[in-house]
């Protein structure tokens, strides 16, 4: 995801939006891999105040997913807001709050996939009403009715 930023360098303090989209491969995330249904689409805007960019803006991704309960592959749609600081160059980049960027471009897949990271559910559901599995005999209790009972402790 690249911005081209070259009229911003020119005119501080302007404020100018963006939109664009990217279909993204696989990616690591602790020890899961998370993949894409479609491209991840982000619009939103930046601004020069003559040291770095603000870039500010809205994400949608539908990911590939399984479900917690009944552990059925599902995509899940995940939409998150991002604040990010883009400074030139390496050497300026000290600290976790900052991403670098060079000549007239800003690559955005790094800051969004990090924030995108930072929305993912712990345990995603296919449904809200999605009965899951039973824990005695392990039938789909969403497509299958089993006479099992269960004791509570």
């Amino acid at each position: 995801m690249r911005i081209r930023v070259a009229n911003a360098i020119r005119q501080t303090g302007e404020l100018f939006s963006f939109e664009t989209a990217e279909l993204f491969s696989d990616q690591e995330f602790g020890e899961q891999t998370i993949s894409f249904a479609e491209p991840i689409s982000v619009s939103g805007t930046y601004v020069y105040d003559g040291k770095a960019f603000k870039v500010e803006g809205k994400a949608t991704a539908l990911v590939n997913t399984v479900c917690a309960r009944c552990t059925k592959s599902f995509s899940e749609r995940i939409g998150f807001s991002f604040s990010e600081r883009f400074v030139k160059g390496e050497d300026e980049v000290s600290d976790d709050e900052t991403y670098p960027y060079s000549g007239d471009e800003l690559l955005l897949d790094k800051a969004v996939l990090d924030n995108l990271f930072l929305e993912l559910p712990i345990a995603s559901v296919c449904r809200e009403d999605c009965l899951g599995l039973c824990p005695v005999c392990g039938a789909d209790r969403n497509t299958t009715k089993c006479d099992c009972t269960t004791e509570e402790a």
